[in-house]
């Protein structure tokens, strides 16, 4: 909360103050940043004008030779984003992609810096959203080494196949028997993705509330709830056999080793919720995802 707080405090202070002190940035950034008409008020208007005009009086020629100030500009920019409209976001985004594209190692070092304000765990913005087109543009440029590039396609992997609104995955499934099965396979209303690893506590402890709750036993009972536990890791894994003989058996309990290149697991535990196919939330706090098994129940009633 803090970060966002400081995140928000410092966002505005530089929409307000860009266009007083315009003469004197040059001193510390890389460029002049630009001004906002005098005529846009709303905070809105001010940042779409300066995430649109951000990059106008850059020098991409030499922008790239000071790697910290242009970081530092990077991030800047990134701060007016939650403030601006969704389009005029994506087609700066395009826009400054295009600038340097036929350049292997400053499209590297736009999706390093995208990478560090947008997706790392550190990030100050978190967004799958902004960050994929940056990701994307390393994973399939030519001049980027392999490894480099390997990298970034797995992050597009991740986004792709379990950002919200996309279609369940083909992840391949193990249960403990050895039957196998697909992710993609399960087309139910309401299907709880619960990646649970018995070696985590945050794991344990969630599987507890949720085979504990009264409301989620009726859903699954009722046909309207389907919680699929898995473990990303090896079928074999003989940890993971003795504990899932333990999990609820109206779950359905499988390993996929597999997990993480179709799904973001970095926060723990990782809970996804879909609806015939398709993801509609991802990272669901355990406690949000029980109070809408109380207002599914009660539907029940009606």
């Amino acid at each position: 909360m803090k970060k966002l707080i400081y995140s928000i405090f410092t966002a505005v202070a530089l929409i307000f103050s860009i266009g007083t002190k315009a003469s004197a940035q040059t001193d510390n950034t890389l460029f002049t940043y630009p001004q906002a008409p005098d005529e846009l008020t709303t905070l809105y208007q001010r940042c779409n004008y300066l995430v649109d005009h951000f990059w106008d009086r850059c020098n991409y020629s030499t922008a790239f030779l000071n790697k910290k100030k242009l970081n530092d500009a990077f991030g800047h920019w990134i701060g007016f984003m939650p403030y601006a409209t969704a389009d005029t976001v994506h087609m700066a985004v395009d826009r400054l992609i295009d600038k340097v594209k036929k350049s292997g190692p400053n499209t590297l070092t736009l999706a390093q810096m995208a990478e560090r304000w947008l997706w790392a765990d550190s990030a100050e913005i978190l967004s799958e959203e902004i960050y994929l087109p940056f990701a994307k543009a390393a994973a399939t440029h030519k001049k980027i080494s392999n490894a480099d590039r390997a990298r970034f396609a797995s992050h597009v992997k991740q986004i792709e196949n379990s950002s919200v609104g996309s279609q369940l995955p083909p992840l391949k499934l193990t249960a403990p028997d050895g039957s196998k099965s697909l992710l993609s396979d399960y087309d139910a209303t309401n299907v709880v993705i619960f990646f649970n690893d018995p070696d985590c506590t945050e794991c344990n402890m969630a599987r507890v509330r949720l085979s504990a709750d009264f409301n989620a036993r009726r859903l699954i009972e009722a046909g309207k709830l389907t919680i699929i536990s898995i473990y990303p890791g090896d079928p074999g894994d003989t940890q993971w056999l003795a504990a899932a003989t333990e999990y609820p058996q109206n779950w359905i309990t499988v390993a996929a080793p597999d997990a993480d290149e179709y799904f973001d697991l970095r926060t723990t535990p990782a809970i996804y919720l879909a609806n015939t196919k398709v993801i509609k939330v991802k990272n669901l706090p355990v406690d949000n995802l029980i109070n809408a098994f109380g207002v599914m129940g009660r539907k029940l009633n009606n």
